[in-house]
């Protein structure tokens, strides 16, 4: 606009002089006759002032132009009165030309290291160049700093946005490794669940055979009782059938009562070694059931867990993706900007509102290019929790194996302490029952000695932690 400005400024003033320039036709009379026509003069005007035309006035007025430029002629040979009007004339112009001087001082161009003066001010906006020149030599430098002000900041914004790719990639394949070993991890602990599990029925079924056993061992001892009473009742027979020998009878019936508190005291004792096996026994399997039940809690927690992990991860990856996409739309709108910017570099104002708007959205880009740097870190940490809760898992399942084969040592223990206590009993009872008492207890104790063999005894339970 300068450089119009200035075009027009030289226009003015090129027809102001044009109308400053036009010369007077000298009057056609002769070289005594310069008086100009009645009908030129108006009434009351002098000489000289009728015979300048307004043009010239305005022109002498304005610029402080001679009588020469004026279009008048320097002398009119003969005419004394024309010669006392150009002089009027020319004092006119040159005090206007004065007070124009005098106020409207000349400035300087507004181009850097130019200290040439400003055109005279005509009609219009005054002109800030010298020439239309400086004026096109300092939009120019406008536009380039303008330019350089847009473009730099998006040449960095866009090589930062072409490193983004790369670091996705690696977290991608790092998030794929880590969701690989958390796979094998929850395969290996389900398939010792299993492996624990099978254990556990098997020990079940165990304790089911030695209860049954247990039965047996209490049917026999039933039987022996049984026997004992018959035996009893023959030897009070023989008693009365032995009434004759008095003193073989009483020492028969001491005897016999000797026996007979030997036979109660060993069966009382039995009976209570029986009774502190099977407590032993029922807390053993208490314990264990308690174990069982903890252990079933364990695995569901640790399936629960390692569900919600596997969602949180799946949760992340779908994120990532969607972060991926916006990161993608945000270079998009990146580019946009800049070919929206070089397409609208020649208008300044709209070059201003492009500009801020592609500083905004590289400003969003980078903290959403921050925002996944924050998330790519919480997801590495949430991978490490995954871990550490997954030896925390493994550490369990060993704690709880190691109660199981405790449990177990104590079982065989009992089984055994057991097994001690009714050879006791049935040793008793056999020092104690003669005849055919004995043949019988002789007969319970082969088959306990069977049912406790290597062979027929439970398979040990399985230890849970």
């Amino acid at each position: 606009m300068s450089s119009e400005t200035s075009s027009k400024n030289g226009t003015t003033d090129d027809s102001a002089e044009t109308a400053n320039t036009a010369p007077v036709t000298p009057p056609a009379g002769g070289p005594g006759d310069a008086r100009p026509a009645p009908a030129q003069a108006s009434p009351g005007t002098p000489p000289a002032a009728a015979e300048a035309s307004p043009g010239d006035r305005s022109s002498a007025q304005q610029g402080g132009l001679s009588s020469d430029q004026a279009g008048l002629p320097a002398t009119l040979p003969g005419d004394p009165a024309v010669d006392r009007g150009a002089e009027l004339v020319g004092q006119v112009g040159g005090q206007a030309a004065a007070a124009t001087s005098e106020a409207a001082p000349v400035g300087e161009c507004a181009l850097a290291g130019c200290t040439e003066p400003l055109p005279v001010r005509g009609r219009g906006r005054p002109a800030k160049y010298c020439s239309k020149a400086h004026a096109d030599q300092a939009s120019r430098d406008r536009r380039a700093a303008d330019a350089a002000a847009v473009d730099e900041p998006l040449h960095q914004a866009e090589a930062l946005a072409q490193r983004v790719p790369a670091a996705i990639s690696a977290l991608q394949a790092q998030l794929a490794a880590l969701q690989d070993f958390l796979t094998k991890a929850q395969d290996g602990a389900l398939s010792r669940v299993q492996r624990a599990e099978a254990e556990a029925t098997a020990a079940a079924q165990a304790e089911a055979d030695a209860d049954a056993r247990a039965l047996a061992a209490d049917k026999a001892r039933q039987e022996a009782v049984t026997a004992a009473e018959a035996a009893r009742t023959a030897q009070r027979a023989a008693e009365q059938a032995a009434a004759r020998d008095h003193a073989a009878l009483e020492q028969v019936r001491a005897d016999t009562a000797e026996a007979v508190a030997a036979h109660q005291s060993a069966r009382d004792a039995a009976r209570q070694a029986q009774a502190i096996a099977e407590a032993a026994r029922d807390a053993k399997a208490a314990e264990l059931r308690d174990v069982r039940n903890a252990h079933e809690q364990e695995r569901a927690r640790f399936e629960a867990t390692t569900q919600a992990q596997t969602a949180q991860l799946q949760a992340l990856q779908n994120e990532l993706a969607n972060r991926t996409a916006t990161l993608a739309a945000a270079r998009e709108a990146l580019a946009t900007a800049q070919g929206e910017t070089r397409a609208q570099s020649t208008r300044a104002e709209a070059v201003e509102r492009e500009r801020d708007e592609a500083i905004r959205r590289g400003q969003e880009a980078a903290a959403r290019a921050e925002a996944l740097e924050r998330r790519q870190q919480t997801l590495q940490s949430t991978a490490e929790q995954a871990a550490q809760q997954l030896a925390a898992a493994q550490n369990t399942l060993a704690s709880r194996q190691a109660l199981c084969d405790r449990l177990e040592a104590d079982l065989a223990a009992a089984r055994a302490e057991a097994a001690a206590q009714r050879e006791r009993a049935a040793r008793a009872e056999a020092a104690a029952v003669p005849g055919p008492l004995v043949a019988s207890d002789d007969q319970d104790d082969q088959d306990d000695q069977q049912n406790d063999e290597p062979g027929s005894s439970a398979p040990p339970l399985p230890s849970t932690s």
